[in-house]
């Protein structure tokens, strides 16, 4: 049976249940939330006490740097975050990064079960340039949007470590160093703010935010379920997970590793053009091409900056953020609020 359209109520032809949508939910919700609390509350002292178990063992040994796997650890948490931390042996983390993707998961895979759930394609108006959103619909894509970004983020802290603990040994590009913290609060940090390279790519957006609203240009129109200022608050938090999530994957594991397998170059161009093949061009999302320039703006600054990320996720949030607001003002040419009160940046 085909499901209906939240907003014409014709069949949605477009539906496909989500994947490992009920298979996904025989595990409850609780279970992940249960062992993400329980990896963050005892993990330091279940490391204590492998790390003592081991030296106590007859068996004991030091583990030496050719035991790490970087390639394998980002493979395996972006598969299932957690894997990685736990070939890391790091199986503290790896509790907290599964237990917060089985949580995430569950709410994720109900939300987009609902009825009222609006498939990506099927948000776009066919005689408008109107992008349909509701409650449900913006609800899944916060916790889509967070349990993707995990996956990234859980196979960058996993080849991280992983570069770390071997000492870099063997590789010719620096090993990632910045943790979650550096990279959640680098969009708000003056030292990237303030450099040309950041400042200057974000005129653009700066510039569409500023200008009358074209007849073409598609804009996002909210349903009853949900305001405006919702959306500009859920975005807000929604981009900087883009950001992390993003930019840590495609630039901190695949730039760096490719660099270093095919030389700085070709390892931008080919981490360039996954970054694009990620994005579909629908609803408001990068086209494949223009996502890959922008891919290979940020993998050249990365190179630039000694490999390190920051300046990329800040640039990345505030274009998208730039960008949804853009999306979001009225015809004509009504303007939307940060926050429910002056915001000046």
């Amino acid at each position: 049976m085909k499901k209906p359209s939240s907003r014409t109520g014709k069949p949605n032809t477009r539906y496909r249940p989500a994947p490992f949508g009920p298979g996904f939910r025989l595990i409850p919700a609780w279970t992940g939330w249960l062992a993400l609390a329980w990896g963050m509350a005892f993990f330091p002292g279940l490391q204590v006490h492998l790390a003592r178990a081991q030296e106590e063992s007859p068996f004991a040994r030091q583990r030496t740097t050719t035991e790490y796997y970087p390639g394998y650890a980002a493979m395996g948490s972006l598969l299932i975050p957690g894997l990685g931390q736990s070939l890391n042996e790091e199986y503290g983390w790896g509790l907290v990064h599964f237990g917060a993707y089985m949580a995430l998961g569950n709410n994720y895979f109900m939300l987009v079960e609902n009825p009222l759930y609006m498939d990506p394609r099927d948000r776009v108006d066919p005689n408008k340039p109107i992008i349909h959103m509701n409650r449900t619909t913006f609800e899944a894509d916060m916790y889509g949007t967070a349990l993707l970004d995990l996956e990234f983020y859980s196979s960058f802290a996993a080849y991280r470590d992983a570069r770390q603990g071997m000492g870099n040994a063997g590789y010719n590009t620096p090993a990632p160093e910045e943790s979650l913290g550096d990279l959640v609060i680098s969009p708000f940090r003056w030292e990237f703010l303030s450099r040309p390279t950041t400042f200057i790519p974000l005129l653009f957006p700066l510039y569409l935010l500023s200008q009358p609203l074209d007849k073409e240009q598609h804009v996002i129109v909210p349903d009853v379920t949900i305001t405006r200022d919702d959306m500009t608050k859920g975005y807000f938090v929604m981009h900087n997970m883009v950001a992390v999530g993003e930019e840590a994957f495609f630039r901190g594991v695949l730039n760096n590793s490719l660099s270093h397998s095919l030389g700085p170059g070709w390892g931008l161009a080919a981490s360039s053009l996954l970054f694009g093949l990620a994005h579909e061009g629908v609803a408001g999302q990068a086209t494949i091409a223009g996502a890959a320039l922008f891919g290979g703006y940020l993998g050249a600054l990365q190179q630039s900056n000694d490999y390190k990320i920051g300046e990329g996720v800040a640039i990345h949030f505030w274009w998208n953020f730039l960008i949804s607001l853009s999306m979001l003002r009225e015809r004509p040419g009504a303007t939307v609020q940060l926050f429910t009160y002056e915001a000046r940046f």
